[in-house]
Order: C-alpha cells, then structure tokens, then sequence
C-alpha cells in the first residue's frame, strides 16, 4: 500500500538530489521543501542514505517504464534493441538534464552507503537484462555477451554526457550498437 506522504517525500528529495547533488541536500532541506516534520521525516527514513536509496529505487523504474514505453510501438527487433539508445539522446538534450543520478549517487555515497551501492547495482543489473531482452527477440545466438556489450554501450553514453556535457553521446552510441548488432546476427 503506498503512503502518500512517503512518495511526496522521495518525489521532492529525488528533484533535490538530482538538480543540487546528494550532500548539498540535507535532511532539513527536504523537510522545508516537502513541509513535513523533521521527525516525521527520519520516521519513514531513518537516515539519508535510506531516502537516497528509495529515490533511486523511484528513478530505476521510472526509467524502465519510459524505455519500454518509448520501444512498445517499434516493430522492428534491431529498432527495437536501439531504441533505448534512443531514448538516451532525447533525454540528453532535455533543459533540465543535469547527468546520471545514479553515477552521482554512487560517486557521492560511494562504499560507505551499501544500501545507495545495491539501488545503483539493481538497476545498472535491471538495465542490462532490458537490453539482453531486446536482443534476444532479434534472432542473435549471443545474447548475453551482445546485451552485456549493449550494457556497456549505454552506460558509456551515459557517463560521457554526464561528465563531459556531450549530447551526441548517445548517437555515438547507437551507431557503435547498430554495428555491434549487424556484427553479431
């Protein structure tokens, strides 16, 4: 059963965290921005990594529903199997793209927060058997080792527009895919 306040509150904290950073972010800010009480806060969340976790578990379905979204209509296996590449260079060229939040939380949390760590391995993992599903609808015998390829072709692209600013990294990408396909089928 969901709890209203709850998502209203992983709703403003994931904005935070993604426009401002994980540690400019303090729980007090999330407080006065969702205007809930601080104790009423470290209730559902005891601690900010719990509630940077949750974000990202949100972020982590949130993108999968709109990949799967933007590929439903495509017909085409190989279009199909491109499609999230895609998805990656609308979305690099959106005003509001400030990078992967998961890399920034992974950066900023890092070993000390298990917890960020497996929400960040969950959906890195989620992704990359999406991908490794795509390919194996377009007849290719590898399907693990070309979807793992895909994988990595896709966090590529993601860490070079995150961290470079470079919103053609996901055509790069999606062209290095397209010959990664054509190679294995």
């Amino acid at each position: 059963m969901s709890d209203p306040v709850r998502d209203h509150v992983v709703a403003v904290a994931d904005e935070l965290f993604y426009t401002h950073g994980v540690h400019v972010v303090t729980m007090r800010r999330v407080r006065d921005t969702a205007r809930v009480p601080l104790k009423r806060l470290y209730e559902i969340f005891p601690s900010k990594d719990v509630l940077l976790a949750a974000c990202l578990t949100r972020r982590d379905l949130t993108a999968r529903a709109a990949i799967r979204q933007r590929i439903d209509a495509i017909e085409d296996p190989v279009a199909k199997a491109l499609g999230p590449f895609d998805f990656l260079d609308d979305w690099f060229r959106q005003p509001g793209f400030h990078g992967c939040v998961f890399a920034g939380a992974f950066g900023e949390a890092g070993a000390a927060a298990p917890i960020v760590v497996t929400a960040v391995r969950t959906h890195k993992q989620a992704l990359r058997e999406l991908l490794t599903e795509l390919v194996a609808k377009t007849g290719i015998r590898d399907v693990d080792a070309v979807g793992a390829q895909l994988a990595v072709l896709f966090d590529g692209a993601m860490a070079i527009a995150t961290f470079t600013g470079d919103t053609d990294a996901a055509l790069h990408a999606r062209r290095a895919a397209q010959a990664l396909l054509d190679t294995a089928a």
